[in-house]
């Protein structure tokens, strides 16, 4: 342990100039750049370029997936360790304090897009590798160190890794937090789309699926006048500029809607108080800040995962046309075929017929039981290197790639203690001195999955 807490400060000023790198491409996905060569567009195609070319460069044994994915390889035997991770990070959004793209260092924090999520990371098991490399630690399976490219908008690059490639004995993504995440819900999209009368309506806000916007912004509400604009809904302000209107929140991710203050839920409460038509009624009625969990249509049932969230991250009104976007994360013991049953059915019970419901599901549940030898294994590493007996082994509300792995887990790389934040937020940021602990940590469970489990 003490050799490799040292031996990890070497690498400082080299996680450092690979961070700035990676992070100045703008790696969200674009459809308009999109093609058979770039599955998932420009930007994504240049960050898993230069990740193969990271390999390339440091003679490590490197594998390009068909701009899917790209993995670097090291160690011996039959039998693979994955450590899966990604490149791909979502839109910036508004409200940066500094460049998204560019690495912002204020003392010990590092603010950037995919600083945390989950470029960071990666380097940290990169430069973890190489540290074993250079130490001439023999392993006895084989690590794949791979970094896919869509994550953040619907698991397609590792779905498709591992339909050309074989599945690990067991593994980890540096996706989450510390210690260990052994269980993650399933996740899913469902659109609520709907046709209404009034052309003239516009109502714009959210990007990303799995992000709660910071604002909404409507236009042509003529009953929303000047004497409306500084009421409150549900906490959440309005604002107007040259007749347009803003509703104002708190964005974040959509795993966390307890931590966001989501202004599509203020805007769908304000169209139902101010058009005095069905669809407005109906839509508050189905979307509300008391059923996030669905228990309206039954679904607040508790597994090992916990209990389901349907959190709205996007609405557009255009032409007339309505789309709805919900993110779903449910428990082990739902489908998504439940989900769109129960809710339909509450649909028709209630006599609400103006909305079409459309739902993908994107990703299953994951668990790991927490006395399996993986798991007690990785906690006890990050308990040796942290001294960390508070937070304890738990379940998430997140979806990382573990779902889609085999006999595996979230582990990191942000630490529990407020050192890394405002993920899918503006200002995301992250800890230089926690990241370069971390370089041990991971070398000790890399040696730890290749030599002992």
């Amino acid at each position: 342990m003490a050799l490799f807490k040292e031996e990890s400060k070497k690498y400082e000023e080299e996680f450092l100039k690979l961070l700035e790198e990676w992070i100045s491409i703008p790696s969200f996905y674009d459809k308009k750049t999109a093609s058979k060569d770039m599955p998932f567009g420009k930007g994504v195609y240049d960050a898993l370029n230069w990740f193969e070319n990271l390999g390339r460069k440091n003679n490590f044994k490197v594998k390009n997936i068909d701009n899917h994915a790209v993995q670097i390889e090291y160690g011996h035997g039959k039998e693979y360790v994955d450590i899966f991770g990604h490149c791909d990070v979502v839109n910036p959004g508004e409200g940066w304090d500094s460049e998204p793209f560019k690495l912002n260092i204020i003392g010990d924090k590092l603010v950037a897009r995919g600083v945390s999520d989950n470029k960071g990371p990666m380097i940290v098991n990169f430069l973890a590798l190489k540290m074993i490399r250079d130490l001439e630690i023999d392993l006895k399976r084989k690590v794949r160190l791979i970094v896919g490219g869509n994550e953040e908008s619907g698991f397609k690059c590792i779905k498709h890794y591992y339909s050309k490639e074989p599945y690990g004995v067991c593994g980890f993504t540096p996706d989450a937090k510390f210690p260990v995440l052994n269980g993650e819900k399933g996740g899913a999209i469902i659109k609520l789309v709907s046709n209404i009368d009034d052309k003239s309506l516009y109502v714009s806000g959210g990007i990303e699926f799995n992000t709660i916007p910071d604002k909404v912004y409507i236009n042509n509400i003529e009953k929303l006048g000047k004497d409306n604009i500084c009421c409150d809904v549900n906490n959440k302000s309005i604002s107007s500029d040259n007749g347009s209107y803003i509703v104002h929140g708190k964005g974040g991710h959509s795993s966390k809607p307890e931590k966001s203050n989501n202004p599509i839920l203020g805007t769908i409460k304000l169209m139902s108080e101010i058009i005095d038509e069905e669809w407005a009624k109906d839509l508050y009625k189905l979307i509300n800040e008391d059923n996030i969990d669905g228990k309206l249509f039954n679904l607040n049932i508790e597994g090992k995962c916990g209990i389901l969230s349907m959190v709205p991250t996007i609405i557009n009104i255009v032409d007339g046309k309505l789309e709805i976007v919900l993110s779903v994360r449910y428990p082990e013991v739902l489908t998504i075929e439940d989900i769109i049953k129960k809710f339909d059915l509450y649909m028709k019970r209630n006599n609400i017929n103006k909305f079409r419901i459309i739902g993908e599901n994107l990703k299953q549940a994951n668990y790991i039981d927490r006395n399996s030898k993986l798991v007690k294994s990785l906690h006890d590493i990050y308990i040796r290197y942290s001294g960390d007996l508070k937070n304890d082994v738990r379940v998430t509300s997140a979806g990382s790639y573990a779902s889609e792995m085999n006999n595996s887990v979230i582990f990191g790389c942000e630490f529990p203690d407020g050192s890394f934040g405002n993920v899918h937020s503006a200002n995301e940021f992250a800890s230089l001195d926690r990241f370069i602990n971390a370089i041990a940590i991971y070398a000790d469970a890399i040696i730890a999955l290749c030599n002992k489990i």
